[in-house]
């Protein structure tokens, strides 16, 4: 799925990866491997690292690289297997790597014009059996999750770029009111494709995806049931028949 005119692997260590986007430091110098190793550390002054403030289970900062605005995450597990192996997955191949597949995917949906934050890099660390990771991706400026939105008509809009990902052929394996996000202009940004799939998505898919959704949205803002949620449904049923028509 990676444009190799574009993202670039290079070994940063003897068990150590990173994939990096260099179109977007065209025009400077390019980063030596301990540099491209360096930007998954948070605590390095450089970068000028923030925590954020509020998220799921992943360790994510706000930083600056290179002049570029960006978020780290770390790949972090979440349930009854974080309390095995908090940051470790297991290794069955770098390009089956958890970070390298969501680089990809968020490449290839950002150079097809999805609302989806660019990816700047991906690193992966091989420890025996398991591997830890990162991703490092543009930060959406001044952005605010669905969840704290109240507008009916963006929410019709959420629903119409859900809609547009799936007839791309996206299925989100964690599609929530965090996930979705508005910015300053209005503009709607889908974001964590952790686990995410690019093939057909089709009708169960589709349903799964809606229904983790409006969970969501019963859990986190349960008002937004009856005042919001049928905007996004009709607007997400009207441009899927759109997008279905115009397959066919």
């Amino acid at each position: 799925m990676a444009n190799e005119l574009d993202a670039q692997t290079v070994q940063v260590a003897p068990h150590g990866w990173v994939r990096v986007d260099l179109g977007l430091f065209a025009e400077a110098t390019p980063p030596s491997s301990e540099e491209l190793d360096a930007w998954f550390d948070p605590k390095d002054p450089r970068w000028g690292a923030v925590a954020v403030a509020v998220g799921g289970r992943s360790a994510a900062w706000f930083l600056q690289i290179r002049g570029v605005r960006a978020v780290l995450r770390h790949y972090r597990r979440g349930g009854w297997a974080a309390k095995l192996l908090r940051s470790g997955y297991v290794w069955t191949g770098l390009s089956k790597t958890r970070a390298f597949e969501e680089f990809d995917l968020l490449g290839l949906m950002h150079r097809a014009g999805l609302p989806v934050p660019q990816p700047i890099a991906a690193r992966v660390q091989k420890r025996g059996l398991l591997y830890q990771a990162g991703l490092l991706t543009v930060r959406i400026p001044d952005a605010q999750p669905l969840a704290r939105v109240t507008d009916p008509e963006l929410w019709a809009q959420a629903g119409r770029e859900i809609a547009r990902m799936h007839a791309f052929g996206v299925w989100h394996a964690d599609l929530n009111v965090h996930n979705i996000m508005v910015d300053v202009d209005n503009r709607i940004w889908l974001i964590d494709f952790d686990r995410s799939r690019y093939s057909p998505v089709n009708d169960g898919l589709r349903a799964e995806n809606l229904s983790r959704l409006l969970r969501s949205v019963r859990k986190v803002v349960p008002q937004q049931e009856h005042l919001s949620w049928p905007a996004l449904n009709r607007a997400y049923q009207h441009a899927w028949l759109g997008f279905n028509e115009h397959m066919e």
